[in-house]
């Protein structure tokens, strides 16, 4: 078996944990998640990207009504020393764009949004 290292770090009553490319959160309030892990959500299925995580916006790549290629990052965060990409889902065009660089976001806060090419 492979040994991974991650990155944790508690806020709140929240643990984070950054490991291969994954970000969770783990509420020490067992009664929200039932005393499970759970994996937090980006919301990049539906064109819309939220923060994962709790940190800093460093950079935002895309401005509004410019051309987006699936895979290509659109912001990226700065959360427990590291860097946080978060890539189109698809390919379309960027329909809005909430924070800039600089600025703090909170877990599952809206970043920027994205429309869908249609054939």
């Amino acid at each position: 078996m492979k040994k991974s290292r991650g990155l944790y770090e508690k806020i709140g009553d929240t643990v984070w944990i950054h490991c291969e490319g994954m970000t969770y959160s783990i509420s020490l309030k067992t009664q929200e998640t039932g005393g499970r892990a759970a994996r937090s959500s980006a919301g990049a299925e539906s064109g819309t990207l939220k923060s994962p995580m709790p940190g800093k916006i460093l950079k935002v790549n895309f401005k509004p009504g410019e051309s987006v290629g699936a895979g290509q990052t659109v912001v990226v965060i700065e959360a427990m020393k590291m860097e946080y990409a978060l890539k189109s889902p698809f390919k379309g065009k960027v329909k809005a764009v909430l924070k800039k660089a600089g600025d703090s976001v909170a877990l599952d806060e809206t970043l920027a949004d994205l429309e869908e090419d249609r054939p």
